[in-house]
C-alpha cells in the first residue's frame, strides 16, 4: 500500500477515496478515527488515503486532476490575518484581565 494523499480531515480523505473508487481504484482511508481521540480540539492532518502500489500513479493523476478543478482556497489565504487578529485580541484580553484583577485586589 502507498499513501497518495495526506488530507486535512477525515471528510476530505473519504471524499477522495470515494472519487478513486468511482474510477475503479480501490482506496483505503487511514487515520481518520484518530481525530476523535483529540477531543474537542480541532485535529488536522491525521487522515490519509492509501492505494495498492500498482494503482499509485493513476491515483495520483486522478487526485491531481481533482485538485486543479477546485477553486482557490480563500480560507487558507485569510488565515495569517485571522491568526494575527486572534493573537492581538488574546493579548489585549490578558492585559485587561490583569488590570481588572489588580483593581479588585486593592
Amino acid at each position: 500500500m502507498k499513501r497518495v494523499f495526506h488530507a486535512r480531515d477525515g471528510i476530505e480523505a473519504h471524499m477522495l477515496a470515494d472519487l478513486l473508487d468511482q474510477v475503479g481504484i480501490m482506496a483505503q482511508v487511514q487515520g481518520d478515527m484518530l481525530q476523535g481521540a483529540v477531543g474537542e480540539l480541532p485535529a488536522a492532518g491525521l487522515a490519509s488515503v492509501w492505494v495498492a502500489e500498482s494503482d499509485e500513479s493513476r491515483a495520483r493523476e486522478v487526485i491531481a486532476e481533482f485538485e486543479t478543478s477546485q477553486p482557490a482556497d480563500t480560507v487558507q489565504a485569510a488565515r495569517p490575518e485571522a491568526q494575527r487578529s486572534f493573537t492581538q485580541g488574546l493579548l489585549l484580553g490578558m492585559v485587561i484581565g490583569a488590570v481588572v484583577m489588580l483593581m479588585l485586589l486593592r
